[in-house]
């Protein structure tokens, strides 16, 4: 339908066992398509205490490349709390989105999941500030984080690292959490 053709273009491939994306793709899942985009159709979910896990191909994901999944808190949200687009004029990015760099001019925390190609790996927890019912004035671009490059043998091309990435692998990610407040995340590859 008319949300489908928005957000997956004829680079990527849709088959009943996952999602082929090509550069420079993205997209964002919804629950509902009435009408094409509304903000309040955008997925939530709920994943405090609980584990995401998923498998990945980076075995053409070369150096210099980063291939990303992440989370944000959608829909971005004006000083008043009404959803908005924002400022981007990256098309790809304008159905009411927003991260910890304020890509599209909007600001929100965001959580990279994998942040990788086939030599490092780095999943960052990005926190933000002034919250105000969902906008936010400031955030935490750094992030915290963790990546594989200061453990040799772990990561990499080849049967000599632990995690061999020129064949496809599974990663876990546990969203840990305090009296329903996420406290941080534990990712295993």
């Amino acid at each position: 339908g008319e949300c489908l053709e928005q957000t997956v273009s004829s680079s990527s491939m849709m088959g009943e066992t996952g999602l082929t994306l090509m550069h420079p793709q993205g997209f964002t899942l919804i629950s509902a398509c009435d009408q094409g985009w509304q903000a309040g159709n955008i997925a939530q979910f709920g994943l405090l205490g609980r584990t995401l896990s998923f498998t990945v191909d980076l075995s053409r994901v070369g150096c210099a490349c980063n291939l990303a999944f992440y989370l944000v808190n959608s829909p971005a949200m004006d000083p008043f709390q009404h959803p908005t687009r924002g400022s981007s004029n990256a098309s790809a990015f304008d159905h009411f989105y927003c991260d910890a760099n304020q890509y599209g001019g909007l600001l929100c925390p965001e959580i990279d999941l994998m942040e990788a190609n086939n030599r490092v790996f780095s999943a960052t927890l990005h926190r933000c500030f002034d919250h105000a019912k969902g906008h936010y004035e400031r955030c935490d671009r750094s992030g915290c984080g963790q990546d594989t490059r200061g453990v040799p043998g772990s990561y990499g091309p080849g049967s000599e690292y632990t995690i061999d990435t020129t064949l496809p692998f599974k990663v876990h990610t546990e969203f840990l959490e305090n009296l329903g407040v996420l406290t941080g995340m534990r990712t295993v590859l």
